[in-house]
């Protein structure tokens, strides 16, 4: 049972250890965790709290404190103005006064100041005194302060009263938008020493390419600080001089400061609050910009563009910075931006080493146990699916910049998963875009902390040139097989024969951009010799590169050559076309399509993003997977390909390849069907068609056989099996070749006829008999027949079975309108299978 000495011990308590821990003055640090109660209940011995929350607004212990101890912190709203009360012992005190430090910190973006009052009371009486405003109504403005010392004396009236209780109230101030937040860290009552030292110099730095930012130990005289005579830099007086905060002093200069300079800084007559002046003073100090902040001096060290609320980590998107630097970065009007919006950030100084938590405005209560914090307002929102994110600093100079994309993650768990992206190797000095990896930390995120995924093993290989080519008569575009220092010039390239080099761009961590001052030579090869060009981890290569400027295609130039319809299963279809003249052409912009039910050009696919080039007279297979396309017909393995996402429906019984130029006008048409291969082709499922003449139409179903079984059935990329020469030898036929295995074992299956007249307007019958005179096939009867044409017969009689082995007779019989009568016999021989 609880007796009378026992109550009232524990309503004594707290004043009796309030006195057991001080010792001297009454004070308080504020490390000890608080206990969340609202007043009359006490949260620290002697202390009280209008509304204590543990880690949101109102009132709450933070990280914050002077030298990153604990402090109290009060977060005024629109709806709430925080209230302290403390009890003090005025016992045996002489001049008793109550000191503490105190600062805001920014909170949104908001105009409001954090106002101060306080107020007293003899702890027998019910009311307060009337409150008094501490410092002024701006005192403590919604942005980053440094702690400054305040002091208040204690009330004449209550000079000889033991027992006083102190009310500090943290109002909501006057503007626009959020206010400050108001700290408080290490509170004491009771006799000071009086004031008899100078103020203290403790810091000067850069503040901006042509300010010093001076820091005093205490708070200075409102007059005296502000004369420019006051301060000398190197014989230099300032231009202007602007005292903040009570500790700090601002010196603009009418020219911009020397990076990395050492200079001297005499002062003299400046006084504290008490009228003790700082004696001449001469301070060494080394000047940086703090707002020039090289590229890679800050990196986008950690992503989480899709958190989840089910997780440890706050449910809020953020992104961290690193400083690799050499000296501190001042944040003012550093733009941090996302591919559709970007915002400034406000003022903020970060270290070298330090990490740095951007997260949205009001979202910062969440993430103090992590290590500093900047509330972004406007915060550009990081799209799940991928997005590019960049800093700049105030003067619009790229500081980072990477793209992410779900490919980070790896796949879909990890990318939906509240997994944030990290940076493997923040010193690697490119863009780290196609290194971003998803979190290893139990947590699914590291902020404020080294990664999870932290390597700094350099690389070793070199970098090498994978593609080079000619985007106009005086541009070049040159990608590398790994991303590299953009810090070429001219000086790294040479070109043989000579082209001069205007200037070097860089487009991408990968790619370079020339530009020439004169124009490249169309077909003319280019040898161009590349040296000095290191990649991130400072491996240096030298790469040897042929150009050449192509000429665009035009209609004519570029044709279709063999068609692969009819796959075999789970292998690709193939569209080849052919460059027939002796240049080397551009067809990029060329495109692929079908026709649609109505006859229309429909499905079409362009061949190349960028430039897609062919050289003189070669062939070029164009398909959706080309490993398994060389994997189904090695023997063409060696032959050119180019690899286009998806192709036209291309139907495997019939259909139509439509070849399109630039403008989409169409250079040629094949209406294919299964017809056209060879009738003694039993099965034609991984067979092509071949183009047999690149001077006969396209339309004609004789200009197109199945491609050899010798070859594997197809030539993708390469010459096909069955070709005839399109030199004509100036006679009216030509016969190739003259002996043939309709069976393929070997050479063609077929043989070409080819005639060439010397007008339009002849009608002609060409007929195969036997030697018994016996008619085997009609080729052709009474046909109007151009000034040249082609047919073929592939050894098979009018029934479609294929004659014996032997020699056979062309007879051809031409009639002109003016009764003209040409008969021509031509021996064609049917060899036998070996």
């Amino acid at each position: 049972m609880i007796n009378f000495l026992t109550l009232v011990l524990i309503q004594f308590l707290p004043l009796l250890f309030i006195n057991k821990v001080q010792n001297g003055n009454q004070k308080q640090d504020f490390e000890e965790e608080f206990a969340i109660v609202n007043a009359p209940m006490e949260f620290l011995p002697g202390w009280t709290a209008n509304e204590l929350r543990a880690t949101s607004s109102r009132i709450f212990q933070t990280n914050l404190g002077r030298n990153n101890s604990k402090a109290v912190a009060v977060q005024p709203i629109s709806t709430f103005n925080g209230e302290l009360t403390v009890s003090l012992i005025n016992e045996d005190f002489e001049d008793p006064k109550v000191e503490f430090w105190a600062r805001s910190i920014q909170n949104g973006t908001g105009t409001r100041s954090a106002e101060v009052y306080y107020s007293w009371k003899n702890d027998s009486q019910s009311s307060f005194s009337e409150p008094t405003l501490l410092g002024s109504l701006q005192e403590f403005e919604n942005q980053n302060q440094d702690f400054r010392k305040f002091q208040m004396e204690l009330p004449d009236s209550l000079r000889t009263i033991t027992r006083i209780t102190l009310k500090i109230e943290v109002r909501y101030g006057a503007g626009t938008g959020s206010a400050a937040r108001w700290i408080m860290d290490d509170f004491e009552f009771g006799d000071f020493e009086v004031d008899l030292k100078s103020p203290t110099i403790t810091q000067i730095r850069g503040f901006d390419s042509n300010q010093l930012e001076l820091t005093f130990d205490e708070a200075l005289d409102p007059v005296f600080p502000l004369f420019q005579v006051n301060y000398d830099l190197e014989g230099t007086e300032p231009e202007s001089v602007i005292l903040k905060n009570d500790t700090l002093v601002y010196l603009s200069f009418d020219q911009d400061l020397a990076k990395g300079r050492d200079y001297n800084l005499r002062m003299k007559q400046i006084p504290d609050l008490i009228g003790n002046f700082l004696s001449d003073t001469l301070v060494n100090f080394t000047f940086f910009d703090p707002t020039d902040i090289p590229a890679k001096g800050l990196v986008i060290n950690e992503i989480m563009p899709a958190p989840r609320a089910d997780l440890d980590l706050p449910n809020v998107e953020y992104v961290e910075l690193f400083h690799t630097g050499d000296f501190p970065y001042r944040l003012e009007n550093v733009t941090w931006a996302n591919s559709r919006t970007q915002v400034k950030l406000n003022e903020f100084w970060i270290f070298p080493g330090e990490f740095l938590l951007l997260v949205p405005q009001n979202q910062a209560i969440g993430f103090e146990l992590y290590g500093k914090v900047l509330e972004v307002a406007s915060w550009p929102t990081l799209l799940n699916s991928g997005d590019r994110l960049r800093i700049e600093t105030d003067k619009g100079d790229k500081v980072d910049e990477l793209a992410y994309s779900t490919a980070n993650w790896g796949g879909s768990e990890f990318a939906n998963g509240g997994y944030s992206l990290e940076v493997s190797n923040p010193f690697y000095a490119c863009e780290q875009s196609e290194l971003l990896v998803p979190s290893k930390d139990p947590l699914r995120g590291t902020p404020g902390k080294v990664n999870s995924n932290f390597d700094l093993t350099s690389d070793s290989d070199l970098p090498r040139l994978e593609e080079g080519y000619f985007m106009n008569s005086t541009m070049i575009n040159l990608r590398f097989s790994e991303p590299i220092i953009p810090n070429a010039s001219s000086l790294n390239f040479s070109f043989s024969p000579d082209l001069e080099l205007d200037s070097v761009i860089f487009l991408d961590s990968r790619s370079i951009q020339l530009i020439l001052k004169s124009e490249a030579i169309s077909n003319q090869v280019y040898q161009l010799e590349i040296n000095g060009i290191s990649d991130c981890s400072g491996n240096e290569s030298s790469n040897s590169f042929e150009l050449i400027l192509p000429i665009p295609a035009k209609k004519g130039d570029l044709i279709i050559n063999e068609l692969l319809f009819n796959p075999k299963t789970g292998s690709p279809k193939f569209v080849e076309v052919y460059n027939r003249t002796g240049s080397y052409l551009e067809i990029g912009d060329w495109k692929l399509a079908n026709l649609n039910e109505l006859g229309e050009v429909d499905q079409i696919r362009r061949l190349a993003e960028n430039r897609l080039q062919i050289p003189p007279k070669s062939y070029l297979s164009i398909t959706t997977n080309i490993d398994r396309l060389k994997i189904d017909y090695p023997l063409a393995s060696s032959g050119a390909f180019h690899l286009l996402r998806t192709l036209p429906s291309y139907p495997i019984s019939s259909g139509n390849v439509v070849l399109l130029d630039p403008e989409e006008s169409v250079a040629e048409l094949f209406s294919y069907e299964e017809d056209l291969h060879h009738p003694l082709l039993r099965d034609p499922k991984g067979v092509s068609l071949e183009r047999i003449s690149s001077d006969s139409p396209i339309s004609n179903p004789s200009n197109w056989h199945s491609a050899s079984g010798i070859v594997g059935y197809a030539t993708p990329g390469m010459k096909n099996s069955q070709l005839i020469s399109n030199e004509f030898d100036g006679e009216i036929l030509q016969i190739e070749p003259k002996v043939f295995d309709p069976e393929g074992s070997k050479g063609n299956t077929f043989t070409s006829i080819r005639y060439e007249l010397d007008q339009s307007g002849w009608v002609g019958n060409f007929r195969i008999y036997a030697i018994s005179g016996q008619l085997i096939q009609v080729l052709a009867q009474n046909e109007l027949l151009g000034v040249n044409g082609l047919f073929t017969w592939t050894g098979t009689d009018t029934q479609g079975r294929i004659v014996r082995p032997g020699y056979y007779i062309l007879l051809v019989e031409l009639y002109d309108v003016k009764g003209n009568i040409k008969v021509i016999k031509e021996t064609i021989a049917i060899g036998t299978s070996f």
